[in-house]
């Protein structure tokens, strides 16, 4: 069984359209402090609920322990909810859990046009061709034997809790442990176009150099 975890943060206009693709499925709405209808959305859905403190990497944490309580469940899909599933996800899916000790991301896909964008959809992926670096945004599908094996997400990283498990992942399994999945995700880029995706990808870039370098993601946060 495969479980889907989604951390929310006042999610109520992005979250629909992802609960209606996971009607079927198990869900795991990990909420940080949510105080629009964010969840009772999810309740009506038919989603389990975690809550707790805010921050990504405990909300990820959070949502896979509270999944893994159900003996069934033996892959985890961790997906942000301004994310959407496009049709034949799941056996696509179904199909990448087959290959044992991988773990997949989705093709980048975002939902706007223009050079800027199509700047951002090279950068990212570059990102996931050459250093196989995908982000939160491109989804994380993984087996729970191997999420387990690598102790999970970092319940200590708000920010650039993705780059830390990605890194773990191909450092326990290699580079070829990370694959991207033959379909795309659909994501919503509508915060890089208000701050501008130059802007915004710079200003990333020099986030994840300093985190490289070895600045507390704590810290960093306060400057996302």
């Amino acid at each position: 069984m495969l479980a889907v975890i989604i951390p929310t943060l006042n999610a109520q206009d992005c979250l629909p359209p992802l609960l209606a693709e996971l009607d079927d499925m198990r869900v795991v709405i990990s909420d940080g402090g949510s105080k629009d209808d964010t969840l009772d959305m999810a309740i009506g859905a038919g989603a389990v609920i975690a809550r707790g403190v805010c921050g990504r990497g405990a909300q990820m944490a959070r949502g896979a322990e509270l999944s893994g309580a159900v003996d069934e469940v033996t892959a985890y899909l961790f997906i942000h909810a301004d994310c959407r599933l496009l049709s034949g996800w799941k056996s696509v899916a179904e199909t990448a859990l087959k290959s044992p000790e991988t773990a997949w991301f989705f093709e980048y896909d975002p939902e706007a046009k223009g050079r800027g964008v199509t700047w951002l959809r090279f950068i990212v992926w570059l990102r996931g061709w050459a250093w196989r670096l995908p982000y939160g945004d491109q989804a994380l599908l993984i087996p729970r034997d191997m999420y387990e094996a690598l102790g999970g997400y970092d319940r200590e990283k708000p920010l650039f809790e993705d780059v830390d498990i990605v890194d773990r992942i191909k450092s326990a399994y290699g580079r070829k442990a990370l694959r991207k999945l033959p379909i795309a995700l659909k994501t919503d880029i509508s915060g890089h176009l208000r701050e501008g995706v130059w802007t915004r990808g710079w200003r990333n870039y020099r986030l994840l150099k300093a985190y490289r370098r070895g600045e507390s993601a704590k810290e960093l946060v306060k400057r996302y």
